[in-house]
């Protein structure tokens, strides 16, 4: 039997401005309980659209033990409407999203050492994954490298030092292809986790990116010897 979609009414309380064309938006559910998620899946928002509906799907940025809330990261794309039309909304808004969706989770056995790879807001639904781990004692070591082109669109960053300075096994790596007065890590995501970590053994990569970004990833990989089981990914186009 097909499964009934379920549609939530999420009330927009607060935008944070990440840079000059990324929002994270928080989404609180005052009506009922907000559903239940695995980190790494994702709401499909609806928004009007010429007297019918427009349908999208976002990443979900937050952990599911963040209580009753979600959070969506998401860039103005130029000629997007959904996204332009988010860059729009005031606190009070209320969006009609169905959630959850989507099958890029963490897959149990986890490694002794796990490789987050992000450009941009794909770094979103890892976000989730890293703060779920972290939250749940997880032993093992995790890195997470998020490339972006310029230095003042590096996302979350000073949450991500925080998680860094006060859990000894997580790594944050930001690199920038397009430096200028950057003095860390510079290239796309995929040389600087081959420089840092050339070899696979005990190791599995979860990436999220556009269609592009995650083609190269899975060919740099591939070449240097990462099986491709062990490259979990989510395309976005």
């Amino acid at each position: 039997m097909a499964k009934v979609k379920e549609i939530y009414n999420a009330h927009l309380v607060k935008i944070d401005e990440l840079s000059s064309t990324v929002r994270n938006f928080h989404f609180e559910f005052p009506e009922r309980p907000r559903f239940d998620y695995r980190p790494g899946q994702f709401v499909m928002v609806e928004v009007p659209k010429e007297g019918k509906t427009s349908r999208k799907p976002y990443s979900i940025a937050s952990p599911p033990h963040w209580p009753n809330k979600i959070e969506l990261c998401i860039k103005k794309v130029e000629g997007g409407y959904v996204s332009s039309y988010f860059f729009e909304l005031k606190e009070g808004y209320v969006m009609p999203m169905e959630g959850p969706l989507g099958v890029f989770k963490l897959k149990d056995p986890l490694p002794p050492h796990l490789l987050f790879v992000a450009t941009g807001t794909g770094v979103a639904p890892l976000r989730a994954m890293i703060h779920t781990l972290l939250k749940d004692g997880h032993p093992g070591n995790m890195t997470l490298i998020l490339g972006v082109r310029y230095e003042d669109e590096v996302l979350f960053d000073e949450e991500f030092k925080s998680l860094a300075a006060a859990h000894t096994n997580f790594e944050y790596i930001p690199t920038v292809s397009r430096p200028q007065t950057w003095q860390g890590e510079t290239g796309y995501v995929q040389d600087v986790l081959l420089r840092h970590y050339p070899s696979p053994e005990g190791r599995q990569i979860y990436a999220c990116g556009l269609v592009p970004m995650i083609n190269s990833l899975l060919e740099t990989l591939g070449k240097s010897g990462y099986p491709r089981e062990t490259i979990h990914f989510e395309k976005w186009t």
